[in-house]
């Protein structure tokens, strides 16, 4: 007897101990889905979900719920929000060698699908903390809000198609219906409060305690970084170095607005030319880039910039505790989602990452199987792959944009396509051909200002790209390049990003802790574009350009193309000093299509190393793709 009671025990302590280990098995909300069809609810963008009644009032209230939750608990919005950076700690028992980062996968094959179970488990616990929310609402509106509770899913904000941060994420108070009434309480999407502020052990002040003594022009001299971590917030473009600053969100969305069109049709080139997924998932791809440096992680890169400029978005280890990011991220998996319906037989092929995560090592090939760690896909501990995480009905959602059910694969990316264009190329005609082709209203041979864009035809037409080149960790955190065309810009580095002269901005999103680099390291080459075309076609309508060939754009840009490098604390940094930093321009024949639901059909890059070979920086003769 004595045996057996021993056995029994020994079973309630196995039993025990298994549930108090078991994992948090992250499988996105499945409330609304459609087991027999696969159909399921929709992100939406989010100026279209603000409007969306009882939704919008949860999505408020849940995430509020979640930002109060004790910072040590494991499903706490520090807790999430620190899985991609600090406090660099495990999560879910999910340990790993690498104490010098955390477990965001940048510069790495798996950056689109890592961030999918991410943005599940976020929305998972939401969706959770809506269910019981939605159940206290007094019996007259308790079933509209139950309903909404079921079908709620996380919205994603569009800067492709509208870059400026609406009024839902810069007001600090935010006005919802609520269980007992309406109410006005401090808005969730506005800023995180830190509640305590992190120890040091979490956010050391290495990360803030660092000074630069530069010279030159559009220089200032003895600047301190951002106290990053000692923000007592989450800041976006702080006013000071306070830990008390705030945010200045009509500096970024001046900024944001100021790369709108270059936001856009990036998004655009990339999605309708790039069918493979290796360079079009990530800007450490060092493979063929015959057809565009951009990708999807190089474009988001640029938007965590702009928005933090010195605060939590720019600067990786405390990106993911400003509320935008989930925003951000759900545009990106978004258009992950369109490219894969689009372009269903491309995908993960193994990639050395030089930089590595918390859980796999610097120069470690990554794969299709490689843990997508610390996401756990059952209790048993098993974690997603990038194979298991491919699809997003695993997860739950879908986008408007691609309805994946009681289709075939051609039909699905015939109507993705479709959808696509409808969205950023209403008229089908893309924007700088659209300028060229249809505002302009001309056609091979007719005169426009004194001047014919013999490149322009029925049939064809030419981009123009500025490439770029550069070390990751040429400078201590995350700076800008930015671009312009004519009038030399202003000496002040903080008005670039918006000077008249500017074609675009490009971002270069890294760590503020460079310090903690892995040994041996090295330079760790990124890749990035920006379009030029609908700047030039404005030239020529202006008659300053008489057209688009390469005998008239080469001298004009050898001329005018000028860039600045603005460093993380703001302050101008000489081309020269940029590690890695090289600059190119190309051209591309585009043949167009006037299908709906097809794109037009791109040519390879061609270089052109007169426009750059006596700039700082600029590519020379030899130089190649």
């Amino acid at each position: 007897m004595a045996a057996l009671e021993h056995l029994l025990y020994l079973l309630i302590v196995s039993i025990l101990s298994a549930t108090v280990n078991a994992a948090f098995a992250i499988t996105g909300p499945q409330g609304g889905v459609n087991a027999q069809t696969g159909q399921r609810p929709f992100r939406q963008e989010l100026r279209t979900f603000a409007n969306s009644g009882a939704a919008w009032d949860l999505y408020i209230q849940a995430l509020a719920q979640l930002q109060s939750v004790n910072q040590g608990d494991l499903l706490s919005y520090y807790q999430i929000a620190g899985i991609h950076g600090r406090p660099f700690i495990p999560w879910d028992g999910s340990n790993g060698p690498n104490g010098f980062t955390g477990y965001c996968t940048h510069n790495s094959i798996l950056f689109p699908p890592w961030h999918r179970p991410y943005l599940a488990l976020f929305e998972q616990v939401l969706w959770n903390n809506a269910q019981t929310i939605a159940a206290s609402y007094p019996s007259a509106q308790k079933a509209k809000y139950q309903a909404a509770a079921v079908t709620f899913r996380v919205p994603y904000w569009d800067w492709a198609l509208s870059p400026q941060m609406p009024s839902t994420l810069t007001s600090s108070q935010i006005s919802i219906n609520t269980p007992t009434g309406q109410k006005t309480i401090s808005n969730p999407l506005h800023q995180y409060a830190f509640h305590p502020q992190p120890s040091n052990s979490d956010f050391p002040t290495s990360d803030a305690s660092k000074t630069s003594s530069t010279a030159g022009i559009g220089m200032l001299t003895h600047i301190e970084f951002p106290q990053i971590s000692t923000y007592v917030k989450t800041v976006r473009y702080p006013t000071s170095s306070s830990p008390t600053a705030n945010s200045q969100e009509n500096k970024v969305n001046a900024q944001l607005q100021a790369n709108g069109d270059s936001l856009h049709d990036s998004i655009y080139l990339l999605i309708s030319r790039q069918s493979d997924y290796a360079p079009f998932s990530n800007q450490g791809y060092t493979g063929n880039n015959s057809q565009g440096y951009d990708s999807l992680e190089s474009v988001h890169g640029t938007i965590h910039v702009l928005v933090g400029n010195g605060g939590h978005m720019a600067d990786v280890p405390y990106a993911g505790f400003d509320p935008i990011f989930w925003l951000h991220h759900a545009n990106v998996d978004r258009f992950f989602a369109i490219w894969q319906a689009i372009y269903p037989n491309s995908y993960v092929t193994p990639q050395v990452n030089q930089f590595g995560t918390f859980t796999n090592n610097p120069g470690a090939s990554e794969d299709v199987n490689t843990p997508l760690t610390p996401f756990h896909k059952d209790t048993a501990g098993n974690f997603y792959t990038s194979d298991t995480a491919r699809q997003t009905r695993t997860f739950g959602y879908s986008y408007p944009e691609v309805q994946d059910w009681g289709v075939d694969a051609n039909t699905l990316a015939k109507n993705t396509r479709a959808a696509f264009k409808k969205l950023y190329d209403p008229t089908n005609q893309f924007t700088p051909r659209s300028l060229a082709s249809r505002q302009l209203k001309i056609t091979e041979g007719n005169v426009v200002n004194g001047g014919i864009l013999r490149n322009v035809s029925a049939n064809t037409y030419r981009e123009w790209l500025i490439n770029i080149e550069v070390d990751k960790y040429a400078l201590s955190g995350s700076f800008l390049i930015h671009f312009f065309l004519g009038a030399s810009p202003s000496t002040d580095p903080a008005s670039w990003s918006t000077d008249p002269s500017l074609v675009a901005s490009f971002g270069v999103f890294v760590s503020s802790n460079t310090s903690a680099l892995p040994t041996g390291t090295g330079a760790v080459i990124i890749y990035g574009q920006v379009p030029l075309t609908r700047k030039l076609v404005a030239a020529v309508s202006a008659g300053t350009l008489q057209d688009l060939e390469p005998g008239t754009i080469t001298p004009y840009l050898a001329s005018n193309l000028q860039w600045r490098v603005q460093g993380p604390e703001g302050q101008g940094v000489p081309v020269g000093d940029v590690g890695g930093l090289v600059v190119s321009v190309a051209d591309q024949h585009v043949e167009k299509t006037d299908a709906v639901d097809q794109f037009d059909r791109y040519g390879d890059l061609v270089l052109h190393t007169n426009v750059t070979e006596n700039k700082g920086a600029g590519a020379r003769e030899g130089y190649g793709l």
